[in-house]
């Protein structure tokens, strides 16, 4: 494990390994809790495109700021993008809007049908049975699904175009790319579609065919991670970096994983709330976390229902607690505060759950 005082020296020692002399591809794959500065991190490799000396493209990145460049409006039912960006004049040059759609379709299962008017800048959506093709709202979550929808087709045809010779591509735009960062590409959708969304994505970085164009895959889910790693571990084809990034009031800590089998995610989010309760700082997703926790115990006891993992007599109020948390529509717009008598319970039935199904003698008794 490294430690790093900032987050700048940590993308400097990802930049560098991606950067080895090794003839395969490369590809790192990362797993961090959200607040870890995953986002910071793929910046730090954007920052590329503004030292750049040429107009032309050397990351691509899919991050929370890429969403920075679409504005819904409630009024309207319309989500407005640039449509003077270099993302617009491709979608419009290539004709990729009909394969937007139908990625945004696929991800989703959905009957909303995206309508783009690429000269004004506009996407409105619709449902398919609605022949009047009146303007609806969509949710945050199906917006961000949209935005991936964009940038995944985007990525497909770079790579596509990288895979043949410099001479015969419609654009070159994506000639000196080198780098592509995805962050964080699986919020607001079920564990289903987390699967399918990951392998789509595997298939299309194998499908690359230049050994100069290097992946960066950063995730706060565990089951997305997991995946990437299983898919990677054994391909002789690639040079992979498989890490787990952490840190404390000063240090990033960076490890590289070099074993044959995923992390133990219980045990990560374990410590993660336990550092909360130790620190008495629980925050909004501490509750969520331990809300997975509990599910993933009660599934492998066999009991009917995650809050059946909870002891004492104050569960329908820990359970009520944390249903509040969980199902936010907008958590990001919500208020961070949490009242301390919920953090003084959030404590009392982690501390509860610990004890009575022996984390400690198990961790004991495995070190």
């Amino acid at each position: 494990m490294s430690e790093f005082v900032s987050i700048e020296a940590v993308a400097d020692k990802i930049k560098s390994n991606l950067n080895s002399s090794s003839v395969k591809k490369k590809i790192s794959v990362l797993y961090a809790f959200n607040g870890t500065g995953k986002t910071r991190l793929s910046n730090e490799f954007v920052k590329l495109n503004e030292e750049s000396e040429t107009t032309k493209i050397k990351v691509l990145c899919y991050n929370a700021f890429l969403e920075d460049l679409f504005k819904w409006d409630n009024e309207d039912y319309t989500l407005f993008f640039d449509s003077s960006s270099w993302e617009s004049q491709l979608i419009n040059d290539e004709g990729l809007d009909k394969k937007i759609i139908n990625n945004f379709k696929n991800i989703l299962n959905t009957k909303i049908e995206p309508e783009f008017n690429l000269d004004e800048g506009k996407i409105k959506f619709y449902l398919l049975s609605d022949e009047s093709k009146t303007n609806i709202k969509i949710s945050r979550g199906e917006e961000n699904i949209f935005i991936w929808s964009i940038f995944h087709t985007i990525l497909e045809t770079a790579i596509e175009e990288l895979n043949i010779n410099e001479d015969d591509r419609s654009t070159n735009l994506f000639n000196d790319l080198e780098y592509i960062i995805i962050d964080d590409p699986v919020s607001s959708i079920d564990d289903t579609k987390i699967i399918t969304q990951a392998i789509e994505i595997i298939n299309l970085i194998k499908s690359n065919n230049n050994n100069h164009l290097r992946f960066l895959v950063t995730t706060h889910h565990a089951l997305f991670y997991n995946i990437f790693f299983n898919s990677f571990k054994r391909d002789g084809n690639y040079k992979k970096f498989l890490y787990l990034l952490s840190k404390n009031e000063i240090n990033f800590k960076l490890e590289e994983q070099k074993n044959d089998s995923p992390f133990g995610y219980h045990l990560l989010v374990k410590d993660e709330i336990q550092k909360a309760v130790d620190s008495g700082d629980a925050q909004k997703y501490h509750f969520n976390l331990f809300r997975g926790l509990l599910e993933k115990t009660a599934n492998f006891l066999g009991y009917g229902n995650w809050y059946d993992c909870i002891t004492g007599d104050k569960k329908q109020e820990f359970a009520r607690i944390v249903n509040l948390y969980s199902h936010g529509k907008l958590l990001e717009m919500e208020s961070k505060h949490i009242p301390d008598e919920h953090k003084n319970l959030f404590k009392e039935v982690f501390n509860d759950f610990i004890s009575e199904f022996k984390w400690g003698v198990a961790e004991n008794v495995k070190q």
